[in-house]
């Protein structure tokens, strides 16, 4: 049996997630909702001092830093009442109790609950029903709006406690493709899955301003590039829960 000790921030996650999606709205290409635990990442990141630099990649003061292995879970919804409200949530699984990924370094969180700072939404099955791919851009995803937590990694800097990784995403971009699914199809052709994914990968991309006022050795512009993967110790350890994918098949495909 799957035990959660909840913390205040991803308690809507994880509850909307158990949600059980009925009646889909039909005519929407955008139609959709993503909700796993069960996948990881690793990538790269390099601090800059100006936003300049960051954006040409030039004069980092940290180059390159390998992002260590992490857990990861995602909870994107768009136009899916009947499931939840619109949603833009892609973070570190820190939640899985007894969790080595409930730590500043390698942490991300990307939580925007309103999804007021999300653009070019997308989510679409593949013709087999075997894959399922969600994309998203977005830009100043924000610390301190109310329901928006953004936090990175301060990679080269002192760990310093939580604060010392907040921030603003000026610009992103993730894709993930979760595949070894089976989907059915409703009536309305709306196509949910009935298995857990087998595989993950993707990628989440960006830069981020710390903007920590408790440790200002953590200020700066990070440019990050993250990998998904399979590698879950929330998986390996039954801590995850099941995959809840839905949405459409590409349109001509």
């Amino acid at each position: 049996m799957r035990n959660r000790i909840m913390g205040a921030l991803v308690l809507a996650v994880v509850v909307a997630g158990q949600v059980i999606a009925t009646g889909h709205a039909q005519g929407q290409s955008d139609h959709f909702y993503a909700s796993s635990e069960r996948f990881g990442y690793t990538g790269t990141v390099s601090v800059y001092e100006t936003w300049a630099d960051a954006n040409s990649g030039r004069n980092a003061r940290c180059a390159e830093t390998l992002w260590p292995q992490r857990d990861a879970a995602i909870f994107a919804v768009k136009n899916a009442p009947e499931y939840y409200a619109d949603y833009n949530a892609l973070l570190t699984n820190w939640f899985a109790p007894g969790s080595p990924s409930n730590t500043n370094s390698g942490f991300i969180q990307l939580y925007d609950d309103n999804a007021d700072a999300w653009q070019n939404q997308k989510a679409s099955w593949s013709r087999d029903r075997d894959t399922f791919t969600v994309t998203a851009k977005g830009r100043d995803a924000s610390y301190g709006a109310p329901g928006d937590f953004a936090r990175l990694w301060n990679a080269c800097a002192p760990s310093g406690s939580g604060e010392a990784t907040k921030g603003t995403f000026l610009r992103y971009e993730y894709e993930l493709a979760a595949t070894g699914l089976n989907g059915v199809e409703d009536s309305a052709g709306f196509i949910t899955n009935t298995t857990n994914a087998s595989d993950y990968s993707g990628h989440f991309r960006g830069i981020f301003q710390n903007e920590s006022q408790l440790y200002p050795a953590s200020n700066g512009y990070y440019v990050f590039d993250i990998q998904f993967n399979a590698i879950s110790w929330a998986v390996d350890n039954n801590l995850a829960w099941d995959d809840q994918f839905g949405g459409r098949r590409r349109a001509g495909k």
